[in-house]
C-alpha cells in the first residue's frame, strides 16, 4: 500500500478514528491490528516471515532473562569459585542464545536478499553453474530485521528486561508507518510510546498532517519531477556537464524522496501521539563526509555504530592490535590504524545493506576511503590552515567545505544510481568530455527546471532557518492565523498544481523502499 495513495489516506483516517474511539488501555491493540492489516495488504503471504522474526526474538529474549534470573538466585552458601563457574556457564549460554537470535534473523534476510548474489559470485570465482531460486523481497525486511536483532542484543546487554507481553514486542516491530523505509527504532525509545494510549491532541493532529503534506509535496513536486531528467541521463550516453548535472539532480531526487517518505512516516505517527526518531538533519549543510553520514539516514548510522562498530572496536582482538600499534607506531599512525579495521566492516555492511551487488560494496568502500583519507590528512591540513591563518569558522570557509562535501556526495550518488560499477566508470569518464547537447533534449521543459530550482531554494531557506532556529512548524503555528492558512494553502496548491500524477509516475515506488 503506497503512502501516496487514496487507499492509504482512507486507511489512515480509519485508523485514527478507531484509535481515539476505544478506551486508552486498548488503543495499542488497534495499532497492532492495523499494522498487520497494512502489512498483509502490502505483502500477503510474506507476512509469515515477519511473524517468525517477532516470535523468535520474543522467545529467545525470555530465555536470556531466565539465565539472568539464575545469576540472581545463586545462594550465599555457594563459594566464590563455584559462583564464578556458574556465572561463566550462564554467560556462555546467554551468548549462544543471542547468537542464535542474530544468526536466525539474518539468515532469513540473507536467503531473500543475498542468496542470488552469493551464488553468482561463487559461480564466477569457481566457474560453476549453481542456480538459486529467485525470491520476492518481503516488505521492510532490511529494516525490521535490524530492529529484531537490536531487541535481542539489548536484552542480552542488560539494557532492559525482555518484555513478557508479546503484543508489545510485535507492535514495536510491525508499527505500520515505519515498515516501508524505517526509521530503524530501538525498543527502549519507542515501545512505551506505542503501548501507552495517547489522548487526542489537536496540535499533534495539525503537526502530523503538516508533515504528511510536506512529504507528499517533496515526493510529487520535486523527486518525481527530477526523476524525469535523471532517468534519461542515466539511460543515455551523455557527456560533459550533463553527467554532473544528472548526478546533482539524482542527489536532489533521492533526498526529496527519502526525506519526503520520512515526513509522511513521522507525520502519520504524530496522528497517534507517537514521536519517531528523525532520519535526516539537514545533511547538505555538512562540512565533511563524516558529518554527512551523521545527518543522513541517522537511524541506520546509529544501528551500525551500536551493533557493528562498537563490538568490533571493543573486541579482544582489536584491543590487542590497538595496544601493539600504540607501543610501536607514532601517535598519528596508531590512531589511524586503530579505527581503520572496525570502520572497514562498518562501510562494508553499509554498502551491502543497500543492495546485493558489488556496486553497493564499492559504494560503501567509496565512503570508507574518503573518510580514511580525511582522517589521515587532518593533522597536515590543520597545520596548513594555522600557517595560512585560515579561520575555519568564517562563512566563506564553511561554504567551501559544504560545497566540497556536496560534490563528493553527488559522485557517490552517481555510483549509487548507476546499474553497474562499469557504467559508473564510463559516466565519470564522459563527464570530462565536451558536449553540445542541451538539457531540453531529454524530455525536460524549462518549467520543470524552474519548479525544481525554486523549490530546492525554498527547501534550502527552510533548512537554513531550521539549522539556526529549530522547528519551522513551531514558528508557523505561533504566527498570525492568516499566515498559517497561507502556508497550508500554498503547500496543498503546490501538491495539486505541481505534483506529477498519472501513467509514468509511480507514486508507490519510493526509491529507498527497494532496499
Amino acid at each position: 500500500m503506497s503512502f501516496i495513495s487514496f487507499k492509504y489516506a482512507v486507511f489512515l483516517v480509519l485508523m485514527v478514528g478507531l484509535y481515539y474511539i476505544i478506551p486508552k488501555k486498548y488503543r495499542y491493540l488497534i495499532l497492532l491490528l492495523g499494522s498487520f492489516v497494512f502489512y498483509y495488504l502490502s505483502s500477503g503471504k510474506y507476512s509469515l516471515f515477519l511473524l517468525v522474526s517477532v516470535i523468535s526474538v520474543y522467545l529467545l529474549s525470555l530465555l536470556i532473562d531466565r539465565e539472568n534470573l539464575k545469576v540472581k538466585i545463586i545462594g550465599e552458601d555457594v563459594s566464590k569459585e563455584e559462583k564464578k563457574t556458574i556465572k561463566n556457564k550462564i554467560k556462555k549460554r546467554k551468548r549462544l542464545i543471542v547468537l542464535c537470535g542474530i544468526l536466525f534473523n539474518f539468515a532469513i534476510l540473507v536467503v531473500f536478499k543475498y542468496s542470488g548474489f552469493f551464488v553468482d559470485t561463487f559461480n564466477s570465482i569457481f566457474n560453476t553453474k549453481f542456480s538459486v531460486m529467485k525470491f520476492v523481497l518481503p516488505l521492510g525486511i532490511s529494516y525490521y530485521t535490524l530492529m529484531a536483532v537490536s531487541y535481542v542484543v539489548d536484552v542480552y546487554r542488560g539494557k532492559f528486561e525482555a518484555d513478557e507481553n508479546i503484543f508489545r514486542v510485535c507492535l514495536y516491530l510491525t508499527f505500520f508507518p515505519q515498515m516501508l523505509e524505517g526509521p530503524i527504532c530501538n525498543y527502549s525509545d519507542t515501545a512505551d510510546k506505542l503501548y501507552e494510549g495517547h489522548k487526542f491532541d489537536l496540535d499533534n493532529m495539525l503537526k502530523g498532517s503538516f508533515r504528511i503534506l510536506l512529504g507528499i509535496f517533496k515526493t510529487l513536486a520535486i523527486s518525481h519531477r527530477a526523476g524525469i531528467f535523471v532517468d534519461k541521463i542515466f539511460e543515455s550516453e551523455v557527456s560533459g556537464y550533463l553527467v554532473f548535472l544528472g548526478a546533482i539532480m539524482y542527489t536532489i531526487q533521492i533526498y526529496a524522496d527519502f526525506s519526503g517518505c520520512m515526513d509522511i512516516v513521522c507525520g502519520s505517527a504524530y496522528l497517534f501521539g507517537v514521536e519517531l526518531p528523525e532520519n535526516f538533519r539537514r545533511p547538505f549543510f555538512s562540512r565533511s563526509i563524516q558529518e554527512f553520514w551523521r545527518r543522513w539516514h541517522i537511524t541506520l548510522g546509529i544501528w551500525i555504530k551500536n551493533y557493528i562498530f562498537y563490538p568490533i572496536s571493543l573486541s579482544k582482538l582489536n584491543m590487542k592490535v590497538s595496544n601493539f600499534f600504540n607501543k610501536h607506531l607514532p601517535k598519528w599512525a596508531s590512531s589511524f590504524l586503530v579505527i581503520a579495521f572496525p570502520l572497514l566492516f562498518v562501510w562494508l555492511y553499509n554498502g551491502l545493506w543497500h543492495g546485493a551487488s558489488f556496486k553497493y560494496v564499492l559504494y560503501g568502500m567509496y565512503y570508507y576511503v574518503l573518510i580514511m583519507i580525511g582522517v589521515l590528512l587532518l593533522p597536515l591540513l590543520k597545520k596548513i590552515r594555522n600557517k595560512l591563518k585560515i579561520n575555519e569558522e568564517k562563512i566563506v570557509f564553511k561554504i567551501y567545505e559544504i560545497i566540497r562535501t556536496g560534490v563528493f556526495v553527488s559522485f557517490g550518488m552517481m555510483l549509487f544510481r548507476s546499474k553497474t560499477f562499469m557504467s559508473f566508470a564510463s559516466m565519470f569518464a564522459r563527464m570530462f568530455k565536451c558536449t553540445n547537447d542541451s538539457v531540453m533534449n531529454f524530455g525536460f521543459k524549462p518549467a520543470d527546471f524552474i519548479v525544481i530550482i525554486v523549490y530546492s531554494i525554498i527547501l534550502l531557506i527552510v533548512g537554513i532557518y531550521k539549522e539556526k532556529n529549530g522547528s519551522l512548524y513551531d514558528k508557523i503555528s505561533k504566527s498570525h492565523v492568516l499566515i498559517q492558512y497561507a502556508v497550508w494553502a500554498l503547500l496543498m496548491l503546490g501538491i495539486a498544481v505541481l505534483g506529477l500524477y498519472g501513467p509514468g509516475y509511480d507514486a508507490s515506488s519510493f526509491l529507498y523502499g527497494e532496499f
